[in-house]
C-alpha cells in the first residue's frame, strides 16, 4: 500500500469519527428503532428526558414512534418538564407504560399543558403514574392532569393515575387522568385524587375525577378522593368530569367528594359531572358529598345533583345509580333595590334538567338553602325536560313523559310536588 493511499484511508477513517461523534444523541439514547413491532426502549430516567426533549424540539421522528416503558421510574427529584409541551408540539406515537410506575413532580409550572405529558395526541396505555403538580401558572389558561395536560384527540387507555394536584391560574381545568380532553378517548383507567384548583381571575374553573373538561368519549373509568374548583365565572366540578359537552361519560363509577366553591355567577357540582351536554349512562356514584357554594354577594345560579348539576337541553342521563349526599347553597342578599335574588338548585339525580332523565335510581340527602330561590327535591330540583322510570330510594316510580294518546308533555309547575318527588319549587325569600 502506498503512502499516499495510506494517508487517504486515514483521513477518511477520521471523518467517519467526526460524523459518529456529532451524530445525534438521540439515535444512541434509544434501544430499538420506534416501530411497533420494535418500540423505543425506555429504560432509564435519563430517556424520559430525552424523550421530552425530542418531542418539545419538534422533531416529528420521535414524537410520532413507538415506545415500551421497561423499569419503574422516579423523577420526583427534580421539576419535571412534560412530554409535548403545547399543542403544536403534542406527543402523538405510541407509549406503553407496560404496567410500569412513573412518580414525578412538578413544583414549578411552565408549560400551559401539565403533567406527565403535556399534550396527547397519540395513545397512552397500561401507565401508572404517581405525581405531584402544584403551584401558580400567571398566564391565562392551564390544563394539568396526572397523565397528561390535554389530550388533543388522543387516547389514554387503561392507565391509574395517584394524582395530587394544587393550581391556580387564569381559567383553569385539572383532572386525575387529564385537565382537558378535546374529542379524545379516556377509557379503562381509574385515579385516586386530590385536586383543589383556584381562577387568579374572572374565569372558568373546570375539575374532574377524572378530566376537568370533555368534549370527548369518557368509558369504563373509575375515581375516588376529593375536588374542589374554586372560581369568580362558570365553575365546575364532577366526581368523572368537571363538564361535559356533546359526547358521552359511560360505565363509570365515581366515590369522589365534589365541592365548588366561591362568587361564580354560575357553578355546579355532581356526582359524574357538574354540567352536563351529552350522554351520561350506567354510571354508579357511591358514598360521597356533592355540595355547591356561592358566597358572592350578588344574584348567582348554583346547580348541584348527584348524577350532575345541570343537565341542559341537549344532555340525557340513562341508567344511572347515585346515593351522594347532595347540597346547594347561596349567602348573598342583595340590596332592597336589586331584584336579583339567588337561586339555588339541588336534586338527588339533578340540580336542574332540561333534558332527558330514565331508569335511574337515587337514595342520598338533598338540602338547598339561600336568601332567595331555593329548588330542592329528592329527584330534581327543578325539572323543565323529561324524567321516566326514576325513584328516590324505597319511593315510587316517577315519570312525566306523555302518554301514547297524549299530544303534550305534563311538565310540572315551579312549585309543585309531584308524588313528592320531583321538581319541588320552594320559595324561601327572607
Amino acid at each position: 500500500m502506498s503512502y499516499k493511499t495510506a494517508r487517504r484511508i486515514f483521513a477518511v477513517a477520521i471523518l467517519l469519527c467526526v460524523c459518529l461523534l456529532f451524530a445525534s444523541p438521540a439515535a444512541a439514547a434509544f434501544s430499538g428503532s420506534g416501530t411497533e413491532a420494535d418500540p423505543y426502549l425506555i429504560q432509564s430516567n435519563a430517556d424520559m428526558k430525552k424523550l421530552a426533549e425530542l418531542v418539545n424540539a419538534g422533531e416529528e421522528k420521535y414524537a410520532s414512534a413507538h415506545y415500551l416503558l421497561t423499569a419503574d421510574l422516579a423523577l420526583e427529584d427534580e421539576n419535571w418538564t412534560p412530554i409535548g409541551s403545547s399543542m403544536g408540539k403534542s406527543f402523538a406515537g405510541v407509549f406503553d407504560g407496560n404496567e410500569k410506575t412513573i412518580t414525578y413532580s412538578i413544583d414549578e409550572i411552565a408549560y400551559r399543558c401539565t403533567g406527565l405529558f403535556g399534550s396527547n395526541a397519540g395513545t397512552i396505555q397500561n401507565l401508572y403514574v404517581k405525581c405531584l403538580i402544584s403551584g401558580v401558572y400567571d398566564d391565562p389558561g392551564l390544563y394539568a392532569g396526572g397523565i397528561a395536560g390535554m389530550n388533543f384527540q388522543g387516547t389514554i387507555e387503561n392507565c391509574v393515575s395517584s394524582a395530587e394536584i394544587h393550581v391556580l391560574s387564569g381559567a383553569v381545568y385539572a383532572g386525575g387522568i387529564a385537565g382537558y380532553d378535546s374529542g379524545g378517548v379516556i377509557q379503562e383507567c381509574s385515579s385516586e385524587v386530590e385536586i383543589s384548583a383556584e381562577s387568579l381571575d374572572d374565569d372558568t374553573v373546570g375539575v374532574g375525577g377524572i378530566v376537568g373538561d370533555t368534549s370527548g368519549k369518557v368509558d369504563a373509568c373509575t375515581a375516588a378522593g376529593t375536588v374542589y374548583a374554586n372560581g369568580a365565572e362558570s365553575v365546575y366540578a364532577g366526581g368523572i368530569a368537571g363538564v361535559s359537552w356533546n359526547k358521552e361519560i359511560s360505565r363509570c363509577t365515581a366515590g369522589v367528594d365534589v365541592s365548588a366553591a366561591g362568587v361564580s355567577d354560575d357553578m355546579y357540582a355532581g356526582g359524574v359531572t357538574g354540567m352536563n351536554q351529552g350522554v351520561i349512562a350506567d354510571c354508579t356514584v357511591k358514598s360521597c358529598d356533592v355540595s355547591a357554594v356561592c358566597s358572592g354577594e350578588d344574584w348567582t345560579y348554583t346547580y348541584a345533583g348527584g348524577i350532575t348539576g345541570r343537565n341542559y337541553e341537549s344532555g340525557e342521563i340513562k341508567d344511572c345509580v347515585t346515593d351522594a349526599d347532595v347540597s346547594a347553597s347561596a349567602s348573598a342578599v342583595p340590596a332592597d333595590d336589586n331584584d336579583n335574588w339567588p337561586q339555588v338548585f339541588a336534586g338527588g339525580l339533578a340540580g336542574y334538567n332540561e333534558g332527558r332523565i330514565a331508569d335511574c335510581l337515587t337514595s342520598g340527602s338533598v338540602s338547598g338553602e339561600a336568601e332567595g330561590e331555593v329548588f330542592s327535591d329528592v329527584l330534581v330540583g327543578q325539572d323543565e325536560g323529561t324524567v321516566k322510570n326514576c325513584a328516590a330510594g324505597d319511593g315510587p316510580m316517577f315519570d312525566n313523559t306523555p302518554s301514547d294518546d297524549s299530544a303534550e308533555s305534563p311538565i310540572p309547575a315551579l312549585g309543585m310536588v309531584l308524588g313528592g318527588l320531583c321538581a319541588a319549587g320552594v320559595l324561601r325569600r327572607k
